[in-house]
C-alpha cells in the first residue's frame, strides 16, 4: 500500500535526514463521509444547503521510511497530532505534538527528551548562535529556545 494515500506532505512539514536516509513523515488515518441533506432550492450551482457527515480517526503515528526502497523503517504512534517534524545532524528527530516538545533518536524513534510547554503552534526552528545550538517553538505563552550545553 501508498505511504500516504491522497494526502498532501505540505503540512504538517515532513523531515529527511541524510545522516540516516530516512524520510519522516505525520500520518493521520481518518475517515470522513458528507452528504447533502437538505439543498439549496436556488438549484446546484454551488450554493450550499445543509451538509452533514461523521468522521473516524484510527490514529496518528510517526512514520519513517527508507527512501531508496520505499520500505517503512518504523512507526511509532502519536498521542496527539503533530505541527511538524525537524531532524538534526546529532542523530534527533524533534517534533512538537501540540502540548509536548520531544526529541527522539532519529535511527530507533525511541524518546530521549521532552518538555511541556502547552500549545505548540508551528513547527521547530533551529539556528547555530555563538557556537552553540538553539531550538526554537512557539507555545500558546510566547516563545521558547532551548540552547545546546
Amino acid at each position: 500500500g501508498a505511504l500516504v494515500n491522497g494526502d498532501v506532505l505540505n503540512y504538517p512539514p515532513p523531515s529527511y535526514s541524510p545522516d540516516t536516509g530516512l524520510f519522516y513523515v505525520h500520518e493521520q488515518n481518518t475517515m470522513r463521509i458528507s452528504y447533502l441533506m437538505d439543498p439549496d432550492p436556488r438549484g446546484s450551482m454551488g450554493l450550499g444547503g445543509i451538509a452533514g457527515g461523521a468522521s473516524l480517526n484510527y490514529g496518528t503515528n510517526i512514520v519513517v521510511v527508507d527512501y531508496k526502497t520505499g520500505k517503512i523503517t518504523w512507526r511509532k504512534p502519536l498521542n496527539g497530532g503533530s505541527v511538524g517534524l525537524l531532524t538534526t545532524a546529532g542523530g534527533l528527530l524533534f517534533l512538537s505534538n501540540g502540548q509536548n516538545v520531544e526529541a527522539w533518536d532519529a535511527k530507533t524513534g525511541n524518546g530521549l527528551w521532552y518538555s511541556q510547554i502547552g500549545g505548540i503552534t508551528s513547527p521547530a526552528q533551529t539556528f547555530l548562535l555563538d557556537g552553540k545550538q538553539h531550538m526554537l517553538f512557539t507555545g500558546a505563552a510566547g516563545m521558547y529556545i532551548f540552547v545546546q550545553n
